[in-house]
Protein backbone atom coordinates (compact mmCIF):
# COMPACT_ATOMS: atom_id res chain seq x y z
CA UNK A 1 0.00 0.00 0.00
CA UNK A 2 1.16 3.89 -0.43
CA UNK A 3 1.45 5.42 2.75
CA UNK A 4 1.56 8.22 1.49
CA UNK A 5 -1.51 8.38 -0.74
CA UNK A 6 -3.17 6.67 2.33
CA UNK A 7 -1.95 9.39 4.50
CA UNK A 8 -3.78 11.80 2.48
CA UNK A 9 -7.22 9.76 2.35
CA UNK A 10 -6.87 9.19 5.79
CA UNK A 11 -6.66 13.47 6.22
CA UNK A 12 -9.44 13.53 4.11
CA UNK A 13 -11.80 10.79 5.94
CA UNK A 14 -10.92 12.76 9.49
CA UNK A 15 -12.19 16.03 8.14
CA UNK A 16 -15.42 14.61 6.66
CA UNK A 17 -16.35 12.66 9.48
CA UNK A 18 -16.16 15.95 12.20
CA UNK A 19 -18.82 18.30 12.28
CA UNK A 20 -18.12 21.91 13.15
CA UNK A 21 -13.97 21.09 11.46
CA UNK A 22 -11.03 20.53 13.47
CA UNK A 23 -7.46 22.01 14.02
CA UNK A 24 -3.70 21.00 13.13
CA UNK A 25 -3.25 20.41 16.39
CA UNK A 26 -6.59 18.19 16.81
CA UNK A 27 -6.05 16.09 13.43
CA UNK A 28 -1.90 15.91 14.35
CA UNK A 29 -3.21 13.75 17.39
CA UNK A 30 -6.09 11.79 16.17
CA UNK A 31 -4.36 10.65 13.12
CA UNK A 32 -0.78 10.64 14.62
CA UNK A 33 0.97 12.41 12.25
CA UNK A 34 3.59 14.68 13.22
CA UNK A 35 2.04 18.72 11.86
CA UNK A 36 5.14 19.47 9.82
CA UNK A 37 3.83 16.07 7.74
CA UNK A 38 0.42 17.49 7.58
CA UNK A 39 0.71 21.05 7.04
CA UNK A 40 1.73 20.60 3.59
CA UNK A 41 -1.05 18.10 2.92
CA UNK A 42 -3.89 20.32 4.49
CA UNK A 43 -1.95 23.92 2.22
CA UNK A 44 -2.39 21.52 -0.89
CA UNK A 45 -5.83 20.21 -0.06
CA UNK A 46 -7.08 23.85 0.62
CA UNK A 47 -5.39 25.05 -2.31
CA UNK A 48 -7.22 22.37 -4.76
CA UNK A 49 -10.30 23.60 -2.09
CA UNK A 50 -10.71 19.53 -1.16
CA UNK A 51 -10.90 21.76 2.50
CA UNK A 52 -11.68 25.16 3.54
CA UNK A 53 -9.97 27.13 6.21
CA UNK A 54 -11.84 29.45 8.59
CA UNK A 55 -10.57 32.51 10.61
CA UNK A 56 -9.87 29.97 14.05
CA UNK A 57 -8.16 27.71 11.99
CA UNK A 58 -10.45 24.89 11.71
CA UNK A 59 -10.37 22.71 8.39
CA UNK A 60 -13.56 21.89 7.15
CA UNK A 61 -14.81 20.15 3.88
CA UNK A 62 -14.63 22.40 0.89
CA UNK A 63 -16.52 22.81 -2.71
CA UNK A 64 -14.15 20.07 -4.16
CA UNK A 65 -15.51 17.35 -2.21
CA UNK A 66 -19.40 18.23 -2.83
CA UNK A 67 -18.43 18.40 -6.41
CA UNK A 68 -17.14 14.47 -5.92
CA UNK A 69 -19.91 13.49 -4.35
CA UNK A 70 -22.32 14.99 -6.50
CA UNK A 71 -20.59 13.17 -9.14
CA UNK A 72 -21.35 9.84 -7.41
CA UNK A 73 -24.53 10.52 -6.58
CA UNK A 74 -25.16 11.06 -10.44
CA UNK A 75 -23.31 7.59 -11.42
CA UNK A 76 -25.96 5.30 -8.92
CA UNK A 77 -29.21 5.84 -10.51
CA UNK A 78 -30.53 3.95 -7.37
CA UNK A 79 -30.12 7.16 -5.10
CA UNK A 80 -32.77 8.99 -6.79
CA UNK A 81 -34.92 6.01 -6.51
CA UNK A 82 -34.18 5.66 -2.99
CA UNK A 83 -34.97 9.14 -2.51
CA UNK A 84 -38.03 9.33 -3.99
CA UNK A 85 -39.31 6.56 -2.14
CA UNK A 86 -37.91 8.16 0.80
CA UNK A 87 -40.07 10.78 0.37
CA UNK A 88 -43.22 8.78 -0.01
CA UNK A 89 -42.81 6.87 3.01
CA UNK A 90 -41.95 10.78 4.83
CA UNK A 91 -45.09 12.40 3.02
CA UNK A 92 -46.71 9.59 4.89
CA UNK A 93 -45.05 9.71 8.44
CA UNK A 94 -43.84 12.76 8.46
CA UNK A 95 -40.48 12.44 10.15
CA UNK A 96 -37.28 12.31 8.69
CA UNK A 97 -36.17 9.10 6.89
CA UNK A 98 -33.01 7.93 5.51
CA UNK A 99 -31.30 4.89 3.50
CA UNK A 100 -28.00 3.27 4.45
CA UNK A 101 -25.33 0.83 4.06
CA UNK A 102 -23.09 -1.15 6.52
CA UNK A 103 -19.10 0.00 6.22
CA UNK A 104 -16.89 -2.21 8.34
CA UNK A 105 -19.17 -1.98 11.43
CA UNK A 106 -20.63 1.81 10.74
CA UNK A 107 -23.64 2.92 9.19
CA UNK A 108 -23.02 5.42 5.89
CA UNK A 109 -25.63 7.42 5.47
CA UNK A 110 -26.35 7.64 1.22
CA UNK A 111 -29.87 9.30 1.38
CA UNK A 112 -32.08 11.69 3.79
CA UNK A 113 -35.31 12.92 3.37
CA UNK A 114 -36.06 15.52 5.78
CA UNK A 115 -39.45 15.67 7.86
CA UNK A 116 -41.86 19.15 7.00
CA UNK A 117 -41.66 19.13 10.90
CA UNK A 118 -40.24 22.55 12.30
CA UNK A 119 -38.25 20.88 14.60
CA UNK A 120 -35.99 17.92 12.36
CA UNK A 121 -33.02 15.42 13.35
CA UNK A 122 -29.98 16.71 11.52
CA UNK A 123 -27.52 13.66 10.65
CA UNK A 124 -26.35 14.41 7.18
CA UNK A 125 -25.92 12.15 4.30
CA UNK A 126 -22.44 11.33 3.88
CA UNK A 127 -22.55 10.52 7.70
CA UNK A 128 -20.91 7.73 9.40
CA UNK A 129 -22.06 6.35 13.09
CA UNK A 130 -21.38 3.20 14.82
CA UNK A 131 -24.40 0.62 13.56
CA UNK A 132 -24.77 -0.88 16.95
CA UNK A 133 -26.33 2.73 18.25
CA UNK A 134 -29.00 3.13 15.68
CA UNK A 135 -31.62 1.91 15.07
CA UNK A 136 -30.95 1.56 10.62
CA UNK A 137 -27.08 -0.22 11.63
CA UNK A 138 -29.26 -2.87 14.18
CA UNK A 139 -31.25 -3.47 11.11
CA UNK A 140 -28.44 -3.91 8.58
CA UNK A 141 -26.44 -6.09 11.27
CA UNK A 142 -29.70 -8.53 11.89
CA UNK A 143 -28.42 -11.00 10.24
CA UNK A 144 -25.26 -11.27 12.13
CA UNK A 145 -24.53 -14.32 14.97
CA UNK A 146 -22.46 -13.23 17.94
CA UNK A 147 -19.45 -14.37 17.02
CA UNK A 148 -19.60 -12.22 13.81
CA UNK A 149 -20.28 -9.14 15.84
CA UNK A 150 -17.46 -9.82 17.99
CA UNK A 151 -15.05 -9.83 15.02
CA UNK A 152 -16.56 -6.74 13.52
CA UNK A 153 -15.88 -5.09 16.81
CA UNK A 154 -12.93 -6.46 18.23
CA UNK A 155 -12.46 -3.89 20.36
CA UNK A 156 -16.37 -3.70 22.34
CA UNK A 157 -19.03 -0.96 21.68
CA UNK A 158 -17.45 2.55 23.10
CA UNK A 159 -20.85 4.09 23.99
CA UNK A 160 -22.87 7.20 22.19
CA UNK A 161 -24.65 8.27 24.98
CA UNK A 162 -25.47 6.56 28.19
CA UNK A 163 -28.33 4.76 26.78
CA UNK A 164 -26.04 2.79 24.21
CA UNK A 165 -25.86 -0.88 24.06
CA UNK A 166 -21.93 -1.64 25.24
CA UNK A 167 -22.40 -5.61 25.67
CA UNK A 168 -21.88 -7.65 22.76
CA UNK A 169 -24.05 -10.18 24.19
CA UNK A 170 -26.73 -7.96 24.68
CA UNK A 171 -26.45 -6.79 21.28
CA UNK A 172 -26.87 -9.85 19.21
CA UNK A 173 -30.06 -10.38 21.46
CA UNK A 174 -31.51 -7.46 20.45
CA UNK A 175 -30.72 -8.45 16.61
CA UNK A 176 -32.04 -11.57 17.19
CA UNK A 177 -35.16 -10.22 18.34
CA UNK A 178 -35.28 -7.56 15.23
CA UNK A 179 -34.96 -10.60 12.91
CA UNK A 180 -38.24 -12.15 14.98
CA UNK A 181 -40.27 -9.06 14.53
CA UNK A 182 -38.74 -7.73 11.24
CA UNK A 183 -37.80 -4.45 12.16
CA UNK A 184 -35.11 -2.70 14.63
CA UNK A 185 -35.39 0.07 16.81
CA UNK A 186 -33.37 2.39 19.33
CA UNK A 187 -34.10 5.20 21.88
CA UNK A 188 -31.48 8.28 22.75
CA UNK A 189 -28.79 5.43 21.86
CA UNK A 190 -27.52 7.75 19.35
CA UNK A 191 -28.77 10.52 19.73
CA UNK A 192 -30.59 12.10 23.14
CA UNK A 193 -34.54 12.79 23.02
CA UNK A 194 -34.89 10.98 19.57
CA UNK A 195 -36.29 6.98 18.80
CA UNK A 196 -35.54 5.49 15.74
CA UNK A 197 -37.16 2.57 13.62
CA UNK A 198 -35.32 0.62 10.85
CA UNK A 199 -35.77 -2.34 8.37
CA UNK A 200 -33.53 -4.03 6.47
CA UNK A 201 -33.76 -4.64 2.99
CA UNK A 202 -32.82 -8.05 1.35
CA UNK A 203 -31.56 -8.57 -2.15
CA UNK A 204 -31.12 -11.99 -3.08
CA UNK A 205 -31.67 -13.43 0.60
CA UNK A 206 -29.03 -10.84 1.60
CA UNK A 207 -29.08 -7.41 3.75
CA UNK A 208 -27.86 -4.64 1.24
CA UNK A 209 -29.05 -1.47 2.88
CA UNK A 210 -31.89 -0.24 5.22
CA UNK A 211 -34.36 2.43 5.88
CA UNK A 212 -35.59 3.88 9.10
CA UNK A 213 -37.14 6.79 9.95
CA UNK A 214 -36.18 9.01 13.26
CA UNK A 215 -38.66 10.66 15.41
CA UNK A 216 -38.68 12.90 18.45
CA UNK A 217 -39.39 11.52 21.13
CA UNK A 218 -41.72 14.22 22.22
CA UNK A 219 -43.94 13.89 18.92
CA UNK A 220 -43.52 9.99 19.60
CA UNK A 221 -46.47 7.98 20.64
CA UNK A 222 -45.99 4.41 21.58
CA UNK A 223 -49.86 3.27 19.80
CA UNK A 224 -48.45 4.81 16.60
CA UNK A 225 -45.39 1.55 16.48
CA UNK A 226 -46.97 -0.24 13.97
CA UNK A 227 -48.68 1.74 11.45
CA UNK A 228 -45.01 3.48 11.64
CA UNK A 229 -43.17 -0.03 11.33
CA UNK A 230 -45.95 -1.19 8.92
CA UNK A 231 -45.00 1.69 6.61
CA UNK A 232 -41.24 1.04 6.71
CA UNK A 233 -41.56 -2.35 6.14
CA UNK A 234 -43.75 -1.80 2.82
CA UNK A 235 -41.41 0.40 1.84
CA UNK A 236 -38.10 -1.90 2.39
CA UNK A 237 -40.12 -4.61 0.74
CA UNK A 238 -40.46 -2.79 -2.58
CA UNK A 239 -36.91 -1.34 -2.81
CA UNK A 240 -35.84 -5.09 -2.06
CA UNK A 241 -38.05 -5.84 -5.21
CA UNK A 242 -37.00 -3.34 -6.92
CA UNK A 243 -33.28 -4.16 -6.54
CA UNK A 244 -33.64 -7.90 -7.62
CA UNK A 245 -35.36 -6.64 -10.92
CA UNK A 246 -32.00 -3.91 -11.61
CA UNK A 247 -29.39 -4.17 -14.14
CA UNK A 248 -25.92 -4.82 -12.91
CA UNK A 249 -24.45 -1.33 -12.69
CA UNK A 250 -27.60 -0.01 -10.62
CA UNK A 251 -27.01 -2.61 -8.22
CA UNK A 252 -23.10 -2.11 -8.39
CA UNK A 253 -23.82 0.12 -4.93
CA UNK A 254 -24.11 -3.23 -2.93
Amino acid sequence: MHQPTLRVLQVLEQIARNEGGQRLTDLSKALQIPKSTLLPILQTLCHQKYFSQDEMGRYAPGTALFSLGTAFSDGFPVLQYVHEQLQQLVGELGETCYFGVLDEGLVLYLEKVDSPQPLRILTSVGRRLPAYATGIGKALLCELNEDQLRELYPNGLAPLTEHTVTDVTQLHQQLVQARLEGYAWESEESTPHVRCFAVPIYKHGIVVAAISVSIPLFRYEEEARQRIVSAIQATAAQMGTTFEQTNAHFGELF
